[in-house]
C-alpha cells in the first residue's frame, strides 16, 4: 500500500488518519495488536515521535488502547472504553 503524506501539513494527524481508517475497516481488527510504534513509524517513513504522537490521539479518542509492557490494540468501536482497555 502507498501512503500518501503531505510533508508541507502536520504529519501525525495525518498517520492517525491513515490508522483509525485501519481501525475502522478492519485492517487491525478489535482486540488484534496492532504493529509496534517503530514498524509503523518505519511503514510510514515518520519518526517514531511522530508515530508516538499519532498513536497517543488515538488511545485519547479511543480508537487504541494500551497495555504497558503488552502493546497497542484496536478497541471494538461498539463497545465503550473501559479503563483495563
Amino acid at each position: 500500500m502507498d501512503i500518501q503524506i503531505d510533508r508541507r501539513r502536520s504529519v501525525w494527524p495525518q498517520v492517525a488518519r491513515i490508522i483509525r481508517e485501519r481501525v475502522e475497516g478492519g485492517t487491525y481488527p478489535a482486540g488484534e495488536a496492532i504493529p509496534s510504534t517503530v514498524a509503523l513509524a518505519t511503514e510510514f517513513d515518520v519518526s517514531t515521535s511522530t508515530m508516538r504522537k499519532a498513536l497517543v490521539s488515538l488511545i485519547e479518542d479511543g480508537t487504541l488502547w494500551a497495555e504497558p509492557g503488552m502493546g497497542t490494540y484496536a478497541r471494538d468501536s461498539e463497545k465503550p472504553p473501559t479503563q483495563s482497555g
